[in-house]
């Protein structure tokens, strides 16, 4: 092994002990991956950090040895913030950094640098072990929330779910961005059979900060992004932000394109994979057996067994994709007995995600 390969897999060692883990594999694909994501002298800055957010002085302390002034490793955590490899922001005024995870972090600030080569390693990753990692916590990086149009006030609803309300109390901080799927599935020479919009994904506060840092996206207001959300749900995108009450982001997916509504959509189950807090019912004394309902599910939950539309409880994950196209308002939205209340923040999240690891 090379020094270079044995800074790397010490970086892995260590990414491996965070909240969402970076496994080893047998084909060393996640070396490769690390080598596109961080310099050498990146990957041992990063083993001096955690997924908590430390200041430049404490991670210095973890850093024994590496003859850096807290000066000059401040310009090299920011270097690394430039780079998407490493979370950034300001905390009662002082600059604080932090271990992303690979998923939702790292490869979502890779967008402007994607290649076919990375898109690869990134493919023979999740599918040899970091899948299998993603999926091991009960709690979830992110969660579905109901599209704007199929909600009613009848509904028990925290403002967590509120699409419009998320948006307000994102402190004016928006930007908007190519979806990292969509966009390397076009790589690959897929068009996408829900959308052709480029433009989908949002992200708020630090995340957005994040974006601009590495080229991503542009800045938006509240308005434009309540337009692009409502332009989303228009296309049938499954609204998917974090699992937080004070989100970093809101991915706009398809089962066609996205990673994770693709693996949901592959089990049995996907209800029991996805976080929500609601289901669909058909009240089939209204329901005329269009199938518009059967088109808008990107679950494949929904099926026309004579002339009404029955509904898969298992498959169903609380969208509001097939309440908002039926012309006879013969679908609705139900609460789940028991209500998921997302972590206040991500690093609430992250220390969530760890104490169920």
């Amino acid at each position: 092994m090379s020094n270079d390969d044995s800074v790397y897999r010490e970086l892995q060692k260590h990414l491996d002990k965070m909240p969402v883990g970076f496994p080893a594999t047998e084909s060393g694909v996640e070396l490769r991956l690390l080598k596109t994501l961080f310099t050498p002298e990146q990957a041992r800055i990063a083993t001096g950090m955690d997924y908590k957010c430390r200041t430049v002085e404490q991670i210095l302390a973890q850093l024994p040895g590496c003859g850096f002034s807290v000066a000059e490793l401040e310009i090299k955590l920011e270097e690394m913030a430039d780079r998407g490899n490493t979370f950034a922001k300001k905390q009662d005024g002082v600059k604080v950094y932090a271990n992303m995870p690979l998923v939702v972090g790292m490869l979502e600030l890779q967008v402007p640098r994607l290649s076919l080569s990375m898109l690869k390693d990134i493919e023979d990753y999740f599918q040899e072990k970091f899948a299998g990692e993603f999926l091991r916590t009960p709690v979830r990086q992110t969660r579905v929330i109901p599209i704007q149009k199929s909600i009613t006030a009848g509904h028990r609803t925290g403002t967590y779910d509120e699409l419009r309300d998320l948006i307000e109390k994102a402190e004016g901080r928006i930007r908007v961005g190519e979806c990292m799927c969509r966009k390397g599935m076009q790589m690959a020479n897929h068009t996408c059979a829900i959308t052709t919009r480029k433009e989908t994904c949002l992200s708020f506060r630090e995340l957005a900060d994040l974006m601009g840092r590495a080229g991503w996206g542009r800045p938006i207001s509240k308005e434009e992004a309540l337009e692009i959300a409502a332009k989303n749900e228009e296309d049938g995108l499954v609204l998917q932000p974090g699992n937080e009450q004070e989100i970093q982001f809101i991915c706009s997916c398809c089962g066609d394109c996205c990673g994770i509504l693709k693996t949901a959509k592959a089990m049995p189950k996907p209800s029991e994979f996805l976080t929500t807090n609601y289901y669909a019912q058909v009240d089939p004394e209204f329901c005329n057996g269009c199938s518009a309902c059967v088109d808008r599910c990107q679950m494949d939950a929904v099926a026309v067994e004579n002339d009404t539309a029955a509904i898969n409880r298992d498959r169903c994950i609380g969208c509001g994709l097939c309440v908002s196209t039926c012309a006879v308002e013969a679908i609705e939205l139900k609460n789940k007995p028991k209500e998921h209340i997302p972590p206040k923040d991500m690093e609430a999240l992250l220390e969530t995600i760890m104490a169920h690891k």
